[in-house]
């Protein structure tokens, strides 16, 4: 069965990065015996991000495997931790994630598909595939790779002939802008970006040295990716070398656990590997300790055991819980730290903070932290894992800011998640609710990284999620995902249905007889040999009666008439030109009262309250449609903007309506999906 589009993103039918299909691409080279250039990731300087030396005879060079290794392989024999060695860029992180993935040979021939060779069909290009919030996308490369003076600059492997690990993490680059895009970050983004699964970390200090060997024991047999690192102290720390042969601030992978018997004492051991493929441990048990000479032959064969500088060691459980302080995990269910398999439901949902909009802030923003995106989660039914009494639901919730490594700059937000619960409450909770309430459950301080997560417990019932920045109006996008033992159904909050009698009343006032005298003489003043007042007409007309900070616009005014039944003529009569006027004078009192600083401008969440009282409840996407279209670009919007956005809706209110007698679809979309659409015209 052919590929569908609801299944594109699906681990069985990737997204083309780029929309650049492998087959079709190779084919093509194969049949014009040209080796493929890719016009996606050039060979220039911005591809590699980095400061050029200015040393002519260390200039960059590209060159593909053939051209520096005459021998060059894509996988030599079979893929290992020790293919990996780091070069001139600081992407530890990456590289520790890429050496826990060659642990797992079928995630890992997905990542890195094995029908590929340099020299079976070759055709100078390959593809590799990354998980990206929610969706798999394979990713296309050609094979000419960075180098000065015949020498990868980047990751290479140990064997001089091998090259997956360098084309891999120009695959990576690729999607991430460019090489020093990848310049720092965290092992479980690599992770989770080769599973699709959950990362967690775990403090060494919230556990045994028993326990967590035991954890991790069981994680390496279920498939987990694990990663481990010190932290520094300070960012002068970072890459210093402690006495004992280990680097702060550094990634590093585990690969194994094993037990040795060591005379009458039966020893747990770790095997970690530092992808600088150099630097290695120098206390117990490492490759130059005493401690192997009581281990029998049989033994070190068993263990594979060799003793040379290559990045990887073992160390003893206790002497690992003395120097690490944090093991990071990563498997396709947060089953990582259990002790039996279980089935998760997961559900997920997209978001954004727009400045001004929906960017409201932490929780110290007390004016505009309820603008925040609210999503409800209902959890459905308790489970006992934990064997105590209290009914409650296993639950792990998880935050990724979307697209923050662009090109030569990873600037990730302070971002945080915090968990309210609701009863019987619906539609979008405001400002009063959240000055209220305390959260039940927080992510934590917020914190610069891709993904923040929090493993919790919560009884079955209905909850909102907020999603956070730390200082409001910071512009981003993001990922939600949340994992449950029996059931979860996360989805976005509404606002439910509009009503518009308020402003059908509005539009319909009376005109004043202050009103009536006035308008009668500028109506004649103003109007044209058809008695009737087109847009520029109706403008001199309305800013007759208006404050000049409130004046109108041409475009609004146009606005304003398109919403009048004129006949087709775009023109208006007295009548019509006075009962725009009055509602323009009870706009103005509506603007006034919410324009709380009397700026003479409103802000977003002042607009929302604004078209509230208007006769306008939107949900929060058609307000950031609305935003978009109408606030400036010091993030406020003015009466002439105030103006045009209740035109603009009040038309478009009009057109659902009749639509909506005529189409049953239309009416069972609702309004506010119906708004979507067409907001932006």
């Amino acid at each position: 069965m052919a590929n569908t589009l609801q299944d594109q993103g699906s681990r069985e039918n990737p997204i083309k990065f780029k929309n650049q299909d492998y087959q079709s691409l190779k084919s093509e080279c194969l049949k014009s015996k040209k080796l493929f250039e890719d016009p996606e990731f050039p060979t220039v300087q911005e591809s590699i991000g980095l400061p050029v030396d200015s040393d002519p005879s260390k200039a960059v060079v590209w060159l593909r495997p053939k051209e520096i290794n005459k021998q060059a392989q894509f996988i030599e024999n079979t893929a290992e931790t020790t293919d990996i060695c780091q070069g001139q860029l600081g992407d530890c992180w990456f590289l520790a994630a890429m050496s826990c993935l060659t642990l797992q040979p079928p995630l890992f021939s997905y990542v890195v598909p094995d029908d590929q060779s340099l020299q079976n069909q070759y055709a100078g290009i390959f593809r590799f595939r990354f998980w990206q919030y929610g969706k798999w996308m394979e990713v296309v490369i050609d094979d000419r790779l960075p180098t000065a003076q015949r020498k990868l600059l980047f990751t290479r492997s140990k064997s001089r002939t091998e090259f997956w690990s360098a084309l891999l993490e120009k695959a990576y680059s690729k999607l991430n802008g460019c090489y020093a895009s990848l310049k720092a970050g965290s092992v479980s983004e690599a992770l989770e970006d080769f599973t699709g699964g959950i990362g967690e970390s775990v403090l060494v200090s919230s556990k045994s040295p028993e326990e967590l060997w035991g954890a991790v024991n069981r994680s390496l047999a279920r498939g987990t990716l694990l990663s481990c690192f010190i932290q520094a102290a300070n960012v002068g720390e970072v890459g210093m070398e402690t006495p004992e042969g280990l680097v702060k601030g550094h990634a590093y992978s585990i690969t194994g656990t094993t037990t040795v018997q060591n005379n009458s004492d039966c020893t747990s051991l770790l095997r970690v590997r530092n992808p600088w493929g150099f630097v290695e441990y120098k206390g117990a048990w490492s490759d130059n300790s005493d401690n192997w000479k009581s281990i029998s032959k049989e033994e070190k064969e068993r263990l594979k055991l060799q003793l040379t500088e290559d990045g990887e060691f073992w160390m003893c459980m206790k002497d690992f819980c003395q120097y690490f302080t944090t093991v990071e995990m990563c498997s396709v269910n947060p089953d990582s730290l259990g002790d039996s398999d279980s089935a998760w439901g997961i559900t997920s949902n997209e978001g954004s903070w727009v400045p001004g909009c929906s960017a409201g802030g932490s929780p110290n923003s007390k004016d505009s932290f309820w603008q925040n995106p609210q999503f409800r989660l209902k959890l459905l039914e308790e489970d006992d894992e934990m064997g105590d009494n209290e009914l409650s639901c296993s639950t792990v919730v998880e935050l990724l800011q979307k697209f923050r490594r662009q090109r030569d700059k990873v600037d990730f937000l302070y971002i945080a998640f915090h968990v309210y619960e609701v009863k019987g409450a619906c539609g979008t909770l405001g400002k009063s609710f959240f000055t209220s309430q305390m959260p039940m459950v927080k992510s934590g301080d917020y914190s610069r990284l891709r993904a923040v997560r929090k493993r919790i417990r919560l009884p079955p019932g209905q909850y909102v999620i907020v999603p956070s920045t730390f200082k409001p109006n910071l512009e981003g996008s993001f990922f939600m995902r949340i994992y449950a033992k029996k059931g979860n159904k996360l989805s976005k909050q509404d606002d439910g249905s509009c009503s518009t009698n308020y402003i059908t009343t509005l539009m319909a006032a009376p005109v004043v007889v202050e009103t009536k005298t006035t308008l009668e003489k500028l109506f004649e003043k103003h109007a044209g040999l058809d008695n009737r007042l087109n847009a520029v007409e109706f403008m001199k007309v309305a800013n007759s009666f208006l404050p000049e900070n409130f004046s109108l616009s041409l475009d609004t005014c146009r606005g304003l008439l398109f919403g009048e039944d004129t006949k087709g003529r775009g023109t208006l009569n007295l009548q019509q030109a006075g009962r725009l006027v009055t509602s323009l004078a009870t706009l103005q009192k509506v603007f006034v009262k919410y324009d709380q600083d009397s700026s003479g401008t409103m802000n977003s969440f002042e607009l929302r309250l604004a078209l509230a009282e208007a006769g306008f409840h939107l949900n929060a996407r058609v307000m950031e449609l609305l935003w978009l279209r109408h606030g400036t670009d010091d993030l406020c919007v003015t009466f002439d903007g105030f103006t045009n956005c209740v035109a603009k809706l009040r038309k478009l209110f009009d057109l659902y309506e009749s639509e909506a007698k005529l189409t049953k679809a239309v009416k069972e979309q609702g309004i506010n999906a119906w708004l979507a659409k067409f907001i932006g015209i």
